[in-house]
């Protein structure tokens, strides 16, 4: 038992107000739940109506139409399976391979859950009570093991827990308290208890209202005990790391001092900016009874470890003091109507037949005759007979009856009744949103698979169950995120569970392994609806052999060893995981059959004279072909050669012409420049002539000009 301390007996009254404001808070929710529980399970008329419908001598009939819709909804919820992601924080870096490990093991811890119908009852508390509540917490394997388990659970009785009024999540995570009371027979509380002393507690008959112990009927008395969860806030400062890693002070010092005794040779991650100041939350538990606390002790829970599966609530405001309250509303909530007139309409249905006329006849006394035979026939009307009867007074033959017989007619029942009763179910379709979405077409022409599928989404209106549900299952979640690294320590085998179903186990914690170290918040888990995997197998079944028909290629490769193997593993029989494990053995045992017969007909062949002659005939062949083919190489290779030394000659041809037209080049280049020579030598000549003819002709003329002068001047 954990240690009580002054400061907890001390918080005693506090805890227990706590407790009484959220019961009232939510005591109309708590009746809601039983009565809508027992109103659709149990009986749909109380005991006043009851009561009624025996004053008035009237049958007291119950034609329950809403269970059927809840049962509707929980057997297309069994093949649901929610679709588990986990992620780290915004900033960090974590392994994807915890990662993997995380969301693996709370898919496990939701499996072990489930085998106690952990999700089908949760979502039936939705539909038929409007919510229901769910606990995490932690215990060590067996008696004898010092290893702990994360565990999850459906509370015993949702109504016996409460929750902050404060809170707002739909989950209420976010309140400051939650509590579970657990009602105990006060001999089995002094057995487990006996230094705990009940004088003092009062054991009254008056349940109204809220009451820690009671009296039963029978004279038993009841100890209500509370298990107190709380939130208590503490500052401290806080680092972050080069590597994105939040922690505390003490907690970077810690592994700043085991990171120097192990002598690891990489660096300790630095800090990266200043260190801040930050309130941060732990959970510490009470349990109490009405005049004093059991046990106190701070747990390792950074979250409430009770989670709210809200189904469709609704925050409604009462009075002129704008207070708010929370209503919860089961699935058939505004049915309830439509079933009280169901019920009434089928009672005076019932009422009318019980009431109807068994007589078929009609007689006058004077019409009846004495003889007993004739007498028979009236009274015996189940017996086929003459009916007889007088149509003249016996005493007076002259006297006729008038009618004598005529025959019963019945009064047929008001039709407002058929009506009534008759209308009850499709305004239950309209009411609940529940319809048949595959109204209108040939249903004749509609496969099993199609009516489920229209069916599921016919019951869309049913859909903000399933957020609440997921909601509450995401919180669930990252409790057990967590949980994880402060619980599942130290070298362990912890039990894994993929997407696909299949269980298996992972060493964690040890040299080579994955190391579950990720720090608080540093995880985040979201749960989205899905299918189940079964129902996966069975869409991929269909569509496989949908491929088979329409391709026959395809058809060949689904018939093939490869998808031999594809198609079992998609199958959903009975029987179909042994069917996986005897696919290899039968496919080897094909093989090594296929090659023995291969070998059998080998030797078979071998020892037949016919086939030896036609061996030996084949070999003859085979070797004149391998003769031919050699002396065909020789010949080929005899041409070859002959054509090299063609083509040299003709190379060596072609290189004596191509030097002939070499030498002819030269020659007619060397003739060109001799020509060119000559030619700028001839030209030179000619130019020195023409120079000096020039000027003989200039001095002709200077000559000429100094003659003509001398002449005139002897003139003059």
């Amino acid at each position: 038992m954990a240690q009580v301390n002054k400061q907890a007996s001390d918080s005693l009254e506090r805890i227990k107000e706590d407790v009484r404001n959220a019961y009232k808070y939510f005591e109309k929710n708590y009746k809601r739940y039983h009565e809508f529980r027992k109103y659709i399970f149990k009986e749909s008329i109380n005991e006043q109506k009851r009561s009624a419908m025996i004053q008035l001598q009237r049958p007291v009939l119950e034609f329950n139409i809403l269970e059927a819709y809840i049962s509707r909804l929980l057997g297309e919820f069994a093949q649901q399976e929610p679709s588990i992601i986990v992620s780290p924080a915004e900033g960090l870096q974590v392994d994807p391979q915890v990662l993997q490990i995380t969301e693996d093991h709370i898919r496990h811890v939701y499996n072990t859950a489930n085998k106690d119908s952990f999700s089908y009852n949760i979502y039936k508390d939705c539909l038929a009570g409007g919510y229901s509540v769910a606990k995490v917490w932690t215990d060590y394997a067996s008696p004898m093991s010092f290893h702990q388990q994360i565990y999850l659970t459906r509370v015993f009785d949702p109504t016996l827990c409460g929750f902050d009024p404060a809170a707002r999540a739909p989950h209420k995570g976010d309140g400051h308290y939650c509590f579970e009371l657990f009602p105990m027979l006060k001999s089995d509380f002094e057995r487990d208890y006996p230094e705990v002393d009940l004088k003092g507690v009062s054991f009254i008959r008056d349940m109204e209202g809220f009451n820690w112990s009671y009296a039963n009927v029978d004279d038993s008395k009841i100890v209500l005990i509370c298990d107190y969860f709380e939130k208590r806030k503490y500052r401290k400062r806080i680092v972050q790391l080069a590597d994105g890693r939040v922690m505390t002070v003490k907690d970077y010092e810690r592994m700043a001092a085991h990171w120097e005794k192990q002598g690891y040779i990489e660096q300790l991650p630095v800090i990266v900016g200043k260190p801040r100041w930050t309130m941060l939350e732990k959970i510490v538990r009470y349990r109490l009874i009405e005049n004093q606390v059991l046990e106190f002790e701070e747990t390792d829970y950074t979250y409430l470890p009770y989670v709210f599966f809200d189904g469709n609530s609704i925050i409604l405001t009462e009075g002129t003091s704008n207070n708010t309250f929370q209503m919860t509303r089961p699935y058939v909530y505004h049915a309830r109507g439509i079933q009280d007139l169901k019920n009434f309409a089928g009672i005076s249905l019932a009422n009318f037949l019980e009431n109807q006329i068994q007589h078929k006849f009609i007689v006058k006394k004077e019409a009846i005759p004495k003889e007993k035979d004739y007498v028979e026939a009236l009274n015996n009307i189940q017996r086929a007979n003459t009916v007889v009867v007088n149509a003249y007074d016996e005493n007076d033959p002259n006297k006729a009856i008038p009618d004598p017989i005529r025959e019963v007619v019945n009064v047929g029942a008001p039709p407002e009744i058929m009506g009534a009763f008759q209308v009850t179910d499709p305004t239950t379709q309209t009411i609940l949103g529940s319809y048949a979405s595959n109204v209108g077409k040939d249903e004749t022409r509609i496969s099993g698979k199609a009516v489920i599928e229209s069916a599921t989404q016919g019951n869309a209106a049913a859909m903000p169950y399933i957020v609440g549900f997921l909601q509450g299952l995401t919180q669930v979640g990252n409790i057990i995120v967590d949980l994880i690294p402060k619980y599942l320590i130290g070298k362990r085998t912890i039990p894994l569970m993929d997407s696909a179903g299949e269980q298996y186990y992972q060493d964690v914690n040890s040299e080579g392994q994955p190391v579950l170290n990720y720090g608080d918040r540093a995880l985040k888990v979201n749960v989205e609806a899905g299918v189940s995997f079964q129902v996966q197998k069975n869409r991929a079944l269909e569509q496989i052999i949908a491929l088979m028909n329409a391709s026959q290629q395809f058809g060949q490769f689904m018939n093939s060893p490869q998808g031999l193997k594809i198609l079992v593993g998609n199958l959903t029989i009975y029987g179909a995981d042994r069917l996986q494990q005897a696919i290899d053995p039968y496919l080897q045992e094909q093989a090594q059959q296929q090659q023995q017969m291969m070998q059998m007909q080998q030797e078979a062949a071998q020892n037949n004279p016919q086939m030896i002659r036609a061996q030996a005939e084949l070999m003859k062949v085979q070797t004149q072909a391998q003769q031919n083919e050699i002396e065909n190489q020789f010949e080929i290779a005899r041409l070859s050669t002959e054509k090299e030394l063609a083509d040299a000659k003709i190379l060596e041809a072609e290189a004596k012409v191509s030097q002939a037209q070499i030498d002819s080049a030269v020659r007619l280049e060397e003739s060109q420049t001799s020509l060119e020579v000559h030619a700028l030598e001839t030209a030179a000549k000619m130019a020195e002539v023409r120079q000096r003819a020039e000027a003989h002709h200039v001095d002709m003329r200077k000559g000429m000009k100094e003659l003509t002068q001398g002449e005139e001047n002897e003139k003059v």
